[in-house]
């Protein structure tokens, strides 16, 4: 039998024994604010391991960006403007044209901005529609090209506004930000009831 003593417990604490410290070399205290034994690697090149930044503070290498834009893009915002506008030119110059040339003249160049007037209603919804509206105007603008180029056809050269706008609308509305505005993620809130 020994006459060793049994060796003393360490320091106690209320809430039990304290935490294990990290150690340096030879054993001695590591110096304070050094990593523990389980800190995370750093990635290659110096990118955050697979468990978050590296020190504290240190930004990520890459900023978020939303996959899909978060305000209406400038071309779809154009797009919607085109439409407004040519339909107040269409219904102030039928206006003027009653007045100085007849009804048949009026209704003549009435008929060309026919399908102005559908754009411009389709137009109030790009804010919250879906890409059902999208689709909706870039077919209604297909379809007053043709009509557009059929009044220019017949000699009636203020045809030449809503083609004009209707060829604008088709390219602003087929370009990949405003494919991603209309297929965005939407609360039911947002979401249009024709969207």
């Amino acid at each position: 039998m020994s006459n060793a003593h049994p060796p003393e417990p360490g320091p106690q604490t209320p809430h039990g024994p304290p935490p294990h410290t990290p150690t340096g070399p030879y054993g001695a205290p590591a110096p304070y604010g050094a990593p523990g034994p389980y800190a995370a690697a750093p990635g290659p090149h110096g990118a955050p391991g697979p468990y978050g930044p590296g020190p504290a503070g240190a930004p990520y290498p890459y900023p978020f960006t939303a996959p899909f834009p978060l305000t209406m893009p400038a071309g779809v915002r154009a797009a919607q403007s085109v439409n407004f506008s040519v339909a107040s030119l269409g219904l102030l110059l039928t206006v003027v044209v009653s007045a100085t040339s007849g009804a048949y003249a009026s209704g003549r160049l009435l008929s060309g901005y026919l399908l102005a007037f559908v754009l411009c209603a389709l137009a109030f919804a790009y804010p919250k529609a879906g890409n059902g509206v999208r689709v909706a105007s870039i077919a209604v603008a297909a379809l007053q090209i043709l009509m557009g180029l059929g009044s220019l056809a017949n000699g009636t050269f203020l045809g030449i506004v809503p083609l004009g706008a209707a060829v604008t609308v088709v390219i602003l509305l087929t370009q990949r930000p405003a494919a991603q505005w209309f297929t965005r993620p939407r609360t039911p809130q947002q979401q249009a009831p024709y969207a």
